[in-house]
């Protein structure tokens, strides 16, 4: 591979998504062929499963309109699950990672709550939004392909240039409805596929994953590095507290954990002049995003009701509520939707914006205690704290989680992707590292000719 063959490609999956995304009016049967005929180079040049991944995650924000949202993304994801099930049969076994287990458990009995669940259309549409996540983690462990070294920091540019579609469409956002407008009514941040808090986690889970290039002693990617400033700008134009405060989180830990005199001297210089011009030039043109993100931060940082926005106290109430009434069996899957409707007169919430209520509340402790299982292998997979990419790859995921204490996204469609597919990277980085102890284990299938 050429030096700069890399970034040209990664900045053509980046337009090719832009000018699906700008073409609002595009019907989805376009964009989805538009992909396929992606795939259709890859398979040609043969390349490994992992480049068609890349293409999934770009995919994601491909769509504008209603009809679109979600669809694209879970369209290719089916399409890669059934090549790697082909793959399966025709070598005639199976990977078994370490989630796997705990993964079918879970959603094996979020199937089955769906019998109780008050409005079963809204249980069925809880397990396919799980679903993509769950097949992202298969079919990745299942790919075939190996990651080594080198091949991290590849990992890691693909974060940075991940983020920064999604930066460039908030850029779009921005312009198109005014600072001023959009900063004052939040739910202008809304890209089709997904809206401010919801967006948010993309940055949040890919950060750490960009910043692991910074670590290496011999290179120094300015380029890179001035791009990542400007998806931290991206970041900040969400206006999540959630995110805000995953991130600050995982980068407090990074900053603790790695950076030294060396890493200061390299880039400390050019983020302090980039934040401090990036301030001055908010306090001179954009005076009111200016107070409103020191508004935002001074809550973040000194505020008591950071727990409270929007207005979350009631539905934890209600999650709690809810959970006592039926703590075994929970009240089933997605029935969140239902109860907040019922118990707080016609609010239009789904979620209980705290993943651990929407699965105490929905699922019981019986939910509790396969998540339980499943945190258990989350933490086994990730705990390697002599390898900086796994836990670059552990901030990822502490972000996540600390932005989904407040949020509603944990397990569903694209968050799914994001999230599960970090952990199958690593799974797979650690399969091939001849030191390591997590492996996976090749199960034959018995399949008569």
């Amino acid at each position: 591979m050429t030096k700069y063959k890399l970034d040209l490609q990664l900045l053509a999956l980046l337009g090719i998504t832009l000018l699906i995304w700008l073409l609002k009016d595009i019907l989805f049967v376009y964009g989805l062929i538009i992909y396929l005929l992606i795939f259709a180079y890859l398979i040609y040049q043969k390349k490994p499963f992992s480049h068609f991944f890349v293409v999934i995650l770009f995919s994601v924000m491909s769509m504008q309109s209603d009809t679109g949202s979600f669809k694209i993304d879970y369209c290719l994801t089916i399409i890669v699950f059934v090549l790697v099930v082909i793959n399966n049969i025709k070598k005639k076994q199976i990977v078994v990672g370490k989630l796997l287990l705990p993964l079918v458990i879970l959603l094996g009995y979020s199937f089955i709550s769906i019998a109780w669940t008050p409005v079963k259309a809204d249980g069925f549409h809880g397990l396919v939004a799980m679903l993509e996540g769950y097949l992202i983690y298969y079919l990745l462990t299942n790919a075939g392909f190996r990651i080594n070294k080198d091949d991290l920091l590849t990992i890691s540019k693909v974060a940075t240039y991940i983020m920064l579609t999604l930066t460039l469409e908030l850029f779009y956002i921005y312009y198109l409805h005014g600072f001023q407008a959009t900063i004052n009514r939040k739910q202008l941040i809304n890209l089709g596929w997904g809206y401010s808090n919801l967006i948010a986690i993309v940055f949040v889970l890919l950060l750490p994953l960009a910043l692991y290039k910074y670590l290496n002693k011999n290179k120094y990617y300015l380029g890179y590095f001035m791009l990542d400033i400007v998806n931290i700008f991206g970041l900040v134009l969400t206006m999540s507290r959630g995110a805000f405060l995953g991130v600050a989180i995982s980068l407090g830990i990074f900053t603790v954990l790695y950076v030294r005199k060396r890493l200061l001297v390299k880039y400390g210089g050019i983020l302090g002049m980039g934040i401090a011009l990036g301030t001055f030039l908010l306090w001179l043109f954009q005076k009111p995003l200016f107070n409103k993100l020191i508004s935002t931060f001074k809550t973040l940082f000194t505020s008591k009701e950071i727990f409270d926005d929007p207005n979350r106290s009631p539905l934890y109430k209600v999650a709690i509520k809810t959970f006592l009434d039926k703590p075994i069996f929970g009240n089933g899957l997605k029935s969140s939707k239902y109860l907040i409707y019922y118990h707080l007169d016609g609010r239009q919430n789904v979620h209980f914006h705290n993943f651990i209520l929407q699965i105490a509340a929905t699922l019981g402790v019986i939910g509790l205690i396969i998540l339980s299982f499943l945190i258990v292998r989350w933490v086994k997979v990730l705990y390697k704290p002599k390898d900086t990419f796994v836990v670059c790859s552990a901030l990822s995921i502490i972000g996540a989680l600390t932005h989904q204490l407040l949020d509603s996204s944990f397990d569903l469609f694209y968050f799914g992707v994001f999230f599960y597919g970090i952990f199958a990277i690593v799974e797979i980085y650690r399969h091939y590292l001849s030191d390591d102890k997590v492996k996976f284990t090749n199960i034959p299938l018995k399949i008569k000719s």
